[in-house]
Parts: C-alpha cells; sequence; structure tokens
C-alpha cells in the first residue's frame, strides 16, 4: 500500500531533525512513486546509515548497500540488517561485475562527489541493460533559494558549499547532459524543493541545533517525540511544500534513467 507524505514526515520528525522531513519526506514519496521499476538484484548507491532505504523499501528489500570505506555510519545499517550485504569501496572502483545489478538507487549523493563523471561511468557499467538507474540530485536553484544568502550573499554560498560538500550543483539540462554521456536515457524527470520549502529548510538547520548536539552526545537525533507538536510540524511541513513540477525552478531533481 502506498504511504502518504503524512507518514514519511512523522517519521522523520520522531527519529531526524526537522529540516529532514522537510526534504526526505519529498523523496520518499518519488522513490514510492517509481517503486515497481526497481528490481533484485538492487543497488543503494551512497547508503549510508540505511534509514532512507529503510523508510522507503523495507528491510532486505535492496540487495547491496554501498558506501565508502570512511562512512562509519554504514555499522548502523549493518547491525539493523537493513541490506542483505553492506558493501565498502574506495569510491573509484564499484566492486562488483559488469551487468550485475539490476536497479541502482541513490538519494542525494551525486552532488558531494568529487569525480561525477567515474562515478557514472561505473554506475552504468554495472547495470544490466534495460536496467534502471533511479536518483535525486541538489541542482543550481537550491542556492538562490537559501535563506542565508538574503543577508549574507556570496559568502554564506560560499559557505554552504564547503561545509554541505557540494561539487555538483547543475542545472537540469546540464545534469541530463551528464548521465547521457555517460550512456543513460533520461525516461522521467521530477522537480522538487521550491522556493518556499528550501528556503524553510535552510533556516531550520540552524533551528536543529538541538538535534546535533543530542547525537553528539547519546548517538540519537531526537531523545523523544511530542506526537502533538508533530502533528503541527506535519501540517506546516506540508503548506510548504509546492506539489509543481517544474524542473529548471527546482533546488533539486529527481531522475529516472534507463541503461
Amino acid at each position: 500500500m502506498n504511504k502518504k507524505i503524512d507518514y514519511f514526515i512523522n517519521e522523520y520528525l520522531k527519529n531526524r531533525p526537522m529540516f529532514m522531513a522537510i526534504i526526505r519526506s519529498q523523496e520518499a514519496m518519488l522513490f514510492q512513486k517509481y517503486n515497481k521499476l526497481i528490481k533484485n538484484k538492487a543497488l543503494d548507491f551512497g547508503c549510508g546509515e540505511g534509514f532512507f532505504s529503510q523508510l522507503i523499501f523495507g528491510k532486505g528489500k535492496i540487495d547491496v548497500g554501498l558506501d565508502l570505506f570512511s562512512n562509519n555510519r554504514t555499522n548502523e545499517a549493518v547491525s539493523n540488517k537493513i541490506y542483505k550485504k553492506v558493501k565498502l569501496y574506495d569510491g573509484v572502483t564499484i566492486p562488483y561485475p559488469d551487468n550485475y545489478f539490476k536497479t541502482v538507487v541513490s538519494n542525494c549523493v551525486l552532488e558531494h562527489i568529487p569525480n561525477i563523471k567515474l562515478s557514472l561511468k561505473e554506475i552504468y557499467r554495472i547495470l544490466k541493460p534495460d536496467g534502471y538507474f533511479i536518483t535525486s540530485v541538489m541542482a543550481d536553484q537550491w542556492e538562490n533559494n537559501l535563506f542565508g544568502s538574503k543577508i549574507f550573499g556570496k559568502q554564506y554560498l560560499k559557505y554552504m558549499q564547503k561545509t554541505q560538500v557540494h561539487n555538483n550543483l547543475f542545472s537540469n539540462n546540464k545534469w541530463q547532459t551528464y548521465f547521457k554521456k555517460a550512456g543513460f536515457q533520461v525516461q522521467t524527470i521530477d522537480g522538487y524543493l521550491y522556493k518556499k520549502s528550501a528556503f524553510y529548510l535552510d533556516i531550520f538547520h540552524y533551528l536543529s541545533i538541538g538535534s546535533l548536539v543530542s547525537y553528539k552526545l547519546f548517538s540519537k537525533w531526537i531523545l523523544f517525540s511530542i506526537p502533538s507538536l508533530n502533528k503541527i510540524k506535519i501540517q506546516f511541513i506540508k503548506k510548504i511544500i509546492v506539489d509543481e513540477n517544474i524542473p529548471d525552478k527546482a533546488s533539486a531533481l529527481f531522475f529516472v534513467l534507463k541503461k
């Protein structure tokens, strides 16, 4: 059964800072929308701790979670048995043979990668013919919609690029160019995180400082959750999420790509 956005927002509010509920709930709805395309064997490229994958697909639906040797957050994915297997690698060569996976999914990872061309080449290599690469990425409009940039200008943008490690903030057309040069066919494009929700997402980064302190001290983002307060937050988040699809104006993009 398809889950409504209320469910995804609430699950993030109970387990993660509020700013994550704003963006991840929108991504959850998009991945759910194309869930039928996700076939075994499936790889989660840049899996992290696996919370998003577990929420959308459930435990064991994705065969392999892949991330860097340096990412200790994968220990959580292993202990919670979210993937059938968690594989770590050097960020260069994906340790699987050609034409191995039927599906690759990736949520907001590609914008952080230094060598985007190499990573796309590797993802294409390990996909079976007619396999799907389903991915979300941040786009160039993200910087135009930041709350802090309205006050501090270009210095704030430089700060955010560094702290968020955004190596690739491309326009819709440029993302498509990179995907096509790697060999992919662009099947669908969805835009999300428009001006209003991106503006508030930036604000709530700073209002969620308490969650960061909690995580540092207790390894938990949220120590306790108040259902009545979460209901108010859910309604607020739903109001700032604009249900439109104009990719060129979106701060983030969702692609369905086919080999």
